[in-house]
């Protein structure tokens, strides 16, 4: 690995400069459960979500992405329809970034309240552990004696919490969450550091142009202290439930195209493929991201089916 990357990976845990510590998803409107605790139990039946993202390929060291999820709603049989109900859920993360990684396993339970007729408010919290590592053996210095590199241990364990607000209706949704809230220290793997909070907030709508047709814009704004704005926009343009296409822009990084199937009744698959726009294009080709969701979702009364975002649509 080039020596330049692997200073640039040891300035994460460094404290001298900040850099994006969480992981990037490009189609986050297919995988918002992963962002958002609250969203769990947004839906009539488990939601289950496998992915994968390689980010910049041919750049050495760069970051790899893994991740399974899944939620659904408590709903007890042979009772009366409740307007408010509970959520659950749980995700498993891996993240891989040259010499640096990490692996998350967090659970998750939400609380929705409805506001109004077809309009709701869930609460929820993501609690779990991670743990990072730090591979020496991949670390090019200069310095052999740097202070980054002493006393080092492989790995560090520590607890991940993660709080959400979410509120949507049968057309939109916003939602707030807030990774990293604990803003744990990094005591063993580098000059000793902190994890920063990041607040993540999105929105979007669902706007029918026909009866089968709809377009559905999205935004997703990343900010966290001592790092610039990062800002994403979204839009998604759907046929009916044979699939849809869509075009994506972070500001400073990439202009990104998505394509959304549906097959086999109860899975769908999504895919994106991000043109770099940013100065890393000259040393790297482009990124793949890759979502695989199942819903074996079976007909429900009608009078008692939840109200739905579109984002599941």
């Amino acid at each position: 690995m080039r020596p330049l990357l692997s200073l640039a990976l040891l300035a994460l845990f460094g404290g001298a400069l900040h850099a994006q510590q969480l992981p990037q998803y490009t189609q986050y409107v297919f995988n918002m459960f992963s962002l958002n605790p609250a969203v769990a139990g947004s839906k009539d039946c488990l939601d289950v979500r496998l992915g994968y993202r390689q980010q910049w390929v041919g750049f050495p060291g760069a970051p790899t992405t893994g991740w399974a999820s899944l939620h659904g709603s408590i709903r007890p049989k042979g009772k009366p329809y409740q307007a408010n109900r509970h959520g659950f859920g749980a995700v498993i993360e891996a993240d891989e970034t040259g010499p640096l990684g990490y692996t998350l396993f967090q659970l998750a339970y939400a609380y929705h309240i409805q506001m109004a007729k077809d309009h709701y408010m869930s609460l929820g919290l993501f609690a779990g552990v991670k743990q990072e590592k730090l591979d020496i053996g991949r670390v090019n210095v200069i310095d052999n004696n740097d202070d980054a590199l002493a006393n080092q241990g492989n790995t560090l364990v520590y607890p991940e919490v993660t709080p959400g607000i979410w509120m949507y209706s049968k057309t939109s949704w916003l939602g707030l969450s807030i990774p990293q809230v604990l803003g744990n220290k990094i005591k063993d793997l580098g000059v000793e550091s902190r994890l920063t909070r990041h607040f993540l907030v999105s929105a979007g709508h669902r706007y029918r142009m026909s009866k089968y047709f709809s377009v559905v814009p999205s935004t997703l704004m990343k900010l966290s202290p001592g790092s610039p704005l990062a800002l994403d926009v979204n839009v998604m343009m759907e046929y009916r439930k044979v699939g849809g296409v869509g075009v994506s822009y972070r500001n400073q990084d990439a202009v990104a195209f998505m394509l959304k199937v549906p097959f086999l009744k109860f899975f769908t698959l999504g895919y994106s493929y991000d043109v770099t726009t940013s100065r890393l294009r000259a040393n790297s080709a482009n990124t793949h991201e890759i979502i695989l969701a199942i819903y074996p979702c079976t007909p429900v009364d009608p009078a008692k089916a939840i109200v739905r975002c579109p984002i599941f649509e």
